[in-house]
């Protein structure tokens, strides 16, 4: 059986059956790694029709319910969207300079999942401007593994009336699609602000499992709190939000000196344990600063102004020699 223009259809049984083919729209997947095989099985289970393309055609030997192209002009030809889904923008890059690729996306949508940093993706907005691309931004906060999830989190960046266009497809990858705004780095600063909260709880939890192992104590009771645990910051980043919102933290639920004196209990249970104080030693660090700004008594959500005026001082910048 084929499809498109006369794309192969990969299934074992030769037979494509949309699941809903009153919704299904015909998009393209290329790059086929762990998140690109993630993404192509959210669109074919949602019932759109899938072309994917891949350099290396052993990834694709598990992937079925989808037309396989030959080359990257053949998979995007026929979508109205194409997602592409390389380690980074350059990579991107070499793909949609391939013979014929660039006129294949002319006036159809394009949703680059690479990382990139905010200068890249200006560039890369420059480049589809310039080519007749819709362009639409986008960036995974989720593993492979949560892809199509309801509570899955994408961030997209670009012309708000795109992403309307598509986000009944973007809704199959994720529940939580989200623009982030018409800015085209919008997507990068979300992610980045996902990130720094990701690496800190992430920490966090490390540093008290090996707080409690070093202490000689099992760490299953631990991990089974942790639940309750994401439910009081859940509840605490709420406070936080309406406090940084209206620029008021009097309404003090936990007052900064008293954290940092909490922080400063945990250094040295920490260093008791006989493990490195570079997490804590950090915190505290933080913490002084905003308490020498003049915010140690109001509450913790006030360290959001010390960050600010942190990031707003010059640094001093190293001259060689």
């Amino acid at each position: 059986m084929s499809g498109p223009e006369g794309l192969r259809l990969n299934t074992e049984e030769q037979c494509y059956m949309p699941s809903s083919p009153t919704i299904g729209r015909p998009v393209a997947v290329l790059g086929i790694g762990s998140m690109g095989t993630a993404i192509a099985k959210a669109l074919i289970e949602a019932g759109h029709h899938v072309t994917v393309w891949n350099r290396s055609r052993e990834r694709l030997a598990g992937l079925t319910g989808c037309f396989v192209a030959e080359t990257a002009v053949e998979a995007c030809r026929d979508a109205e969207i194409t997602f592409t889904c390389f380690s980074n923008l350059p990579a991107t890059y070499d793909v949609l300079k391939q013979p014929g690729v660039v006129g294949a996306l002319q006036g159809k949508a394009l949703v680059p999942m690479s990382t990139a940093t905010p200068d890249e993706v200006h560039g890369f907005q420059r480049f589809a401007q310039a080519s007749g691309i819709d362009y639409l931004d986008a960036k995974i906060a989720v593993t492979p593994a949560q892809i199509g999830a309801p509570t899955a989190v994408i961030f997209f960046a670009g012309p708000q009336a795109l992403f309307l266009r598509v986000e009944p497809v973007l809704r199959a990858l994720a529940g939580r699609a989200t623009l982030m705004g018409q800015r085209i780095d919008g997507a990068v600063l979300g992610d980045f602000a996902f990130l720094s909260v990701y690496f800190a709880s992430t920490i966090g939890i490390l540093h008290g499992a090996a707080f409690l192992r070093n202490s000689g104590l099992n760490i299953e009771q631990f991990f089974g709190l942790i639940p309750c645990f994401l439910d009081e910051i859940n509840a605490r980043s709420q406070s936080f939000r309406k406090m940084i919102v209206a620029g008021d933290y009097t309404d003090v639920q936990s007052a900064l000196k008293t954290d940092l004196a909490g922080a400063r209990l945990l250094a040295n249970a920490t260093a008791n344990a006989g493990m490195q104080n570079l997490f804590s030693d950090a915190l505290i660090e933080l913490m002084q600063d905003a308490v020498a700004q003049g915010h140690g008594d109001l509450d913790s959500a006030a360290m959001v102004q010390a960050f600010s005026k942190i990031m707003s001082t010059p640094q001093p910048v190293e001259v060689p020699g």
